[in-house]
């Protein structure tokens, strides 16, 4: 039996950031599984700063606001029962460590890692990955 569809789709909740949910969206139409993980990074902690200071909120408010935000987003923009976590991590997060067995394919934004290691995660997982590039961002802004 065919192993069902399942893509582990990162999204850095930045400008550009999100291309990846349109192939999990895709994947789902398609009757696979998607799994969304949003890697909150140091740009992305700057961004929810910014946005805790201009609303003169607490940082851990903002955050969960943001984050809050950006969940019902991702599960919106992918559709099914989609499954959303969140990852602290540095801007060159080890992708590796996410993968389950269920996984069949990555999908990582530009930008989040680097071409060597798109090239270590192949090798280290056997997975296909697929980079999209940054396009017309759609992310809603933190401070929405």
């Amino acid at each position: 039996m065919a192993k069902r569809e399942h893509l582990l789709t990162l999204v850095e909740p930045t400008k550009g950031g999100d291309a990846t949910l349109d192939l999990a969206h895709d994947t789902v139409e398609r009757g696979g599984d998607a799994t969304v993980v949003m890697v909150v990074t140091d740009r992305v902690r700057r961004d929810i700063d910014a946005y805790a200071s201009s609303e003169n909120l607490d940082r851990a408010d903002a955050e969960g606001r943001a984050l809050n935000q950006l969940d019902n987003y991702c599960r919106t923009r992918v559709g099914g029962s989609t499954n959303v976590v969140t990852r602290y991590s540095s801007p060159r997060t080890n992708v590796a460590e996410l993968v389950t067995p269920e996984i069949t394919a990555i999908a990582v934004p530009e930008g989040l890692i680097g071409q060597r290691a798109i090239g270590k995660l192949v090798k280290r997982t056997g997975l296909p990955v697929v980079v999209t590039p940054a396009q017309a961002d759609t992310t809603p802004d933190v401070a929405a």
